[in-house]
């Protein structure tokens, strides 16, 4: 069995590559940027996402349906282990904070994640996870992407929101849930990405 050099000059290069597929996974799922969502996987990736099981695709198109009424969204990530196989295969495990707001009509999406439950009836609901990413990382052609993802579901907490639950004024900048959030115009003025 040959011993990788973890910490090589290489491999830490490779660490910051692997870290920034990460990064860019939770803008595109929180700016609801379907071609984001697909830039961090390989066409071929498998992921295991709680109620879906299948391929890039699929995941989009379940991520996009679930999320349409879901007016904020937050995935945070910490504690990304990375361990290399080989210098193109890595595991990563990456921990996940999320809070995701769904509105009183949004129960269905809500019940997808939350083993069935959805709050009472006429509220809107917080929805709070800690979960765990554990990612098969290949680099294929110079590129570091995801290429089985499995969703650890580690704890759930479901929190009401009040009626008179805070808002930001409308004439600060607010998030959006698209590709005019205001990171995807100063991205476009400054000529980076696509």
């Amino acid at each position: 069995m040959t011993v990788i050099d973890q910490y090589s000059v290489e491999r830490i290069a490779d660490r910051m590559a692997i870290q920034d597929v990460m990064y860019q996974w939770c803008r595109a799922i929180d700016r609801l940027d379907c071609d984001g969502m697909r830039a961090v996987f390989h066409p071929d990736a498998i992921d295991t996402h709680g109620p879906y099981v299948g391929g890039v695709e699929g995941l989009i198109e379940w991520v996009r349906e679930r999320h349409k009424p879901i007016p904020f969204s937050s995935h945070q990530i910490s504690n990304i282990l990375i361990e290399f196989a080989t210098p193109d295969l890595a595991l990563v495990e990456t921990y996940i904070r999320t809070l995701q707001r769904y509105p009183a009509d949004a129960k269905a999406s809500l019940a997808q994640l939350s083993g069935g439950k959805a709050g009472k009836a006429g509220m809107g609901m917080d929805l709070l996870t800690a979960s765990r990413y554990v990612d098969r990382f290949e680099r294929r052609n110079g590129e570091w992407r995801i290429a089985r993802r499995s969703v650890i579901q580690d704890w759930k907490r479901l929190l009401e929101v009040p009626e008179d639950a805070l808002q930001p004024n409308p004439e600060w900048l607010v998030g959006r849930r698209d590709r005019q959030d205001f990171v995807y115009r100063e991205r476009a003025e400054l000529g980076i990405g696509r």
